[in-house]
């Protein structure tokens, strides 16, 4: 059962993607023809282009944890997945802020629920050889909270949409539960 719930929410992630892509191209292609058919524009950012707010969607699959009960990866017992939501605001080239949301969904002996909500504020530290370091508090509606340090880094860059990859490493306290480090892959697109 749960591979079936897996295989329906990969398909589900494939259909995502498909769409942000379909979406992101639509609306670049708008926006240059926008940009080259009244070139005058007024500018609402400052002369060195900062600041400047992105959004962004991504899906993380968490891979191993590991915690004082032992090690658990994600599909010994059940599987879960979250997809993170957020806005950066990018101050220059060097520092962002950004805040984060990301509801985690659990499937487990044939069902599926949301299993938290994570609030997830943090600092990026941007273009360090070609990748961005952020730092993150985590604040979960399923009692933990934390840090998470993640490493993230541009993939494929377009004039309004980048795609990246990160490896979010969560730590986590509370709720009656041993502290726990926890390794996953993450996959999104900023816009």
């Amino acid at each position: 059962m749960i591979k079936d719930i897996t295989k329906n929410i990969c398909k589900l992630n494939v259909l995502i993607g498909i769409l942000a892509i379909c979406y992101c191209n639509v609306d670049c292609n708008a926006q240059s023809k926008l940009a080259t058919e009244n070139p005058k524009t007024p500018q609402t950012v400052s002369e060195n282009g900062f600041p400047i707010t992105k959004t962004y969607f991504s899906i993380v699959h968490p891979i191993v944890t590991f915690s004082d009960s032992g090690r658990n990866f994600n599909f010994d017992s059940g599987y879960t997945v979250g997809f993170p939501t957020g806005i950066n605001f990018l101050q220059s080239e060097k520092v962002a802020f950004s805040l984060e949301f990301v509801p985690f969904i659990s499937a487990e002996d044939g069902t599926s629920k949301v299993s938290g909500l994570l609030f997830h504020p943090g600092v990026i530290y941007r273009n360090i050889a070609g990748f961005n370091f952020l730092t993150r508090l985590a604040y979960n509606t399923n009692g933990r909270y934390g840090i998470t340090a993640v490493i993230n880094r541009p993939i494929v860059k377009r004039d309004k949409v980048t795609y990246f990859l990160a490896t979010p490493i969560p730590i986590r306290f509370g709720n009656e539960l041993p502290t726990s480090v926890t390794f996953a892959f993450q996959f999104g697109i900023l816009f």
